[in-house]
């Protein structure tokens, strides 16, 4: 099978970048979903005090911020992936779900080892799969203040679609 060209010329390289950046995203969305899974299963089957975790407030609300977090990751790689597909311009959407990616995917891989409590620290726990998959996908995309900086360089240029 033949791969599709992403671009020649002087934009090529950041059309590599966006269609990564997407990927990375869309991939980021997957592990925080099975993390945040995880978690779920843990915390409604694990019982302290002679009740399931997950009836406790603060375990709540985690895994409510995870799942929000998620969400976010999802939508965002989601608009990049399809204005990629209809042709339009991307590269603003390929660095929103980027920063989101990076940012509250650290936070959803935290919270998924920090939700199953002593199991989480194991490195032979599935968890810990997500947790380091999730690190890597972090740095891969780059730090959250740099992507930041990049986005509001492009919405200040003329690439921006639509820009005057």
């Amino acid at each position: 099978v033949r791969g599709e060209p992403l671009g020649t010329g002087p934009g090529a390289c950041a059309a590599v970048l966006a269609a990564s950046r997407t990927a990375f995203a869309g991939l980021q969305a997957g592990v925080c979903a099975g993390s945040l899974a995880r978690a779920v299963q843990h915390t409604t089957t694990r019982e302290q005090f002679g009740r399931p975790l997950s009836t406790n407030q603060g375990v709540l609300l985690r895994a409510a911020d995870a799942h929000m977090d998620t969400e976010a990751i999802r939508v965002t790689a989601y608009e990049a992936a399809w204005r990629r597909d209809r042709q339009l311009d991307y590269e603003a959407q390929a660095l929103t779900a980027a920063w989101w990616a990076s940012e509250a995917g650290r936070r959803v891989v935290h919270a998924g080892q920090h939700l199953h409590g002593g199991t989480g620290a194991d490195l032979d726990h599935p968890v810990h799969r997500h947790f380091l998959w999730g690190r890597q996908l972090d740095a891969y995309l780059g730090c959250g203040a740099e992507l930041l900086e990049e986005l509001g360089l492009l919405i200040g240029s003329d690439r921006m679609e639509g820009a005057s």
